[in-house]
C-alpha cells in the first residue's frame, strides 16, 4: 500500500506524510515528533539538535497524551518507560509550558533509541 500512495503523488510532501502516517512506530512518538519538526521548519530551520528538539517534542507529546493517552507498551519499566515519566511530569509541564526538567531529561535519553530511529521506516504493507 505504501507503494502506491508514494506512485499516487510522488513529491516530498508525499513522503512525509508517509512518514508520519505510515511509519513504523507502533505508538504516536512519530506524531508528537512531527509537530516539533514543523514548528522548526516554519522558522526556516532545517536541522536542530536534539537538545533543542527535546523541548517541543516532549511539550507535544504531553499534549497528546491529554487528549489521546497512549496505549501500555506491555512492559512495566517503571520510571525508565518514557511515557510513564510524561504521564507523571504532564500537569506540571502544561502548567508551566515547558517541560520539566525530569521530562526533559526522559525526552533526551529516549529520542535517539526510540523515535528517531524509527520514525522514517515505514510499515512494510
Amino acid at each position: 500500500m505504501t507503494r502506491e500512495f508514494y506512485e499516487a503523488e510522488p513529491s516530498p510532501r508525499t513522503s512525509w506524510r508517509l512518514a508520519v502516517l505510515m511509519g513504523a512506530n507502533s505508538r504516536t512518538y512519530k506524531f508528537a515528533l512531527a509537530s516539533a519538526l514543523l514548528e522548526f521548519a516554519a522558522e526556516g530551520r532545517a536541522e536542530v539538535t536534539v537538545d533543542e528538539l527535546a523541548v517541543p517534542y516532549a511539550m507535544s507529546l504531553v499534549a497528546r497524551q491529554q487528549g489521546a493517552p497512549q496505549a501500555p507498551s506491555g512492559s512495566l519499566a517503571g520510571d525508565k518507560d518514557f511515557l510513564a515519566v510524561a504521564r507523571q511530569e504532564a500537569a506540571e509541564s502544561l502548567r508551566s509550558g515547558l517541560p520539566t526538567e525530569r521530562l526533559l531529561d526522559a525526552t533526551r535519553r529516549s529520542m535517539p533509541t526510540m523515535v528517531m530511529r524509527r520514525f522514517h521506516n515505514l510499515a512494510a504493507s
